[in-house]
């Protein structure tokens, strides 16, 4: 290239990079990037009732649309003993794949791990008595949303940037 020509790239490209990538960054936030992964834990096929000792986990990492660890989602509830309801804006989606004659998964514990990591403990329908664990994958899906001032109409969401996002999970138990 020229000079001519490399003085107007540069140009352009420090343009682009002084006016354009704020704009990005101030307006990316509000897609979260989920990553979820189910660990039988101490849950095996048979079992049921809502105790430790029949609980399976599933690990949650959120990040922003630039990478960076969203630890603000959640304080810690729940002692893995009965069923809980999840943090505001959280959701876990559990009866849309199961094995045959399986039941939906209870949420009995959640706690923010920090740095982004979340744990949700869970165990078989707890409002069922006969529900046990099956052999087989249990899909699931962990969905955050929070909507932003005029949107919910939610008091505590005032002023707040509106971000969503889910990720899809496997919990395999044997």
């Amino acid at each position: 290239m020229e000079n001519g020509k490399v003085v107007r790239f540069l140009f352009v490209l420090s343009a682009l990079f002084t006016f354009m990538i704020p704009g990005i960054v101030m307006a990316g936030n509000s897609l979260l990037t989920i990553q979820t992964d189910g660990n039988a834990s101490n849950a095996s096929a048979g079992e049921s009732g809502a105790t430790i000792s029949s609980s399976a986990l599933i690990s949650v990492v959120v990040t922003n649309s630039l990478g960076a660890a969203v630890s603000n989602l959640g304080s810690s509830t729940g002692d893995g003993t009965s069923e809980i309801a999840l943090p505001n804006g959280w959701t876990l989606s559990t009866g849309f794949n199961v094995p045959p004659g399986a039941c939906l998964m209870t949420p009995t514990e959640f706690n923010n791990e920090g740095g982004g990591i979340y744990t949700i403990r869970v165990v078989p329908f707890v409002s069922n008595e006969s529900c046990t664990w099956l052999e087989g994958k249990y899909h699931y899906v962990v969905s955050i949303e929070r909507k932003g001032s005029g949107e919910s109409g939610e008091r505590e969401d005032s002023g707040k940037k509106p971000f969503k996002g889910s990720g899809l999970g496997v919990l395999a138990i044997k």
